[in-house]
């Protein structure tokens, strides 16, 4: 009995200990792809920027470069609707590996307790 019981517990800390791997490269994951994210907007803003000064260095009237400012917003909002779009991607696909790991844990779980349940039942 004391065996069994070892085992149980051996097995459950096992299977915690794998979980949290897992988690871990989980979270790990995600973070390396926001921080991938936040480089490259933060490269965009520089970008944007270095244009915006350029424009108003080499400005020649009002109406040119109002212009030439609506076509660095509109290519900014565009940039910034992408990296929505990427952001949204990496929690979605963070969202499905969680869903998977735990939905894994599940089936586990029932398939470790069922045959028990059954033995008492029978």
């Amino acid at each position: 009995m004391q065996k069994q019981a070892l085992d149980t517990v051996q097995n459950a800390v096992e299977t915690a200990y794998e979980t949290t791997k897992q988690v871990v490269d989980i979270n790990a994951a995600a973070w390396e792809g926001l921080i991938e994210k936040q480089l490259e907007v933060m490269n965009q803003v520089v970008d944007l920027g270095v244009k915006q000064f350029k424009l108003l260095g080499e400005a020649r009237d009002v109406k040119t470069t109002l212009a030439a400012q609506t076509g660095l917003v509109e290519n900014a909002a565009e940039q910034a609707m992408a990296n929505v779009r990427d952001v949204v991607k990496i929690a979605n696909e963070t969202r499905a590996a969680y869903d998977k790991l735990v939905n894994k844990g599940v089936q586990e779980a029932v398939a470790a307790v069922k045959p028990k349940v059954n033995k008492k039942a029978a």
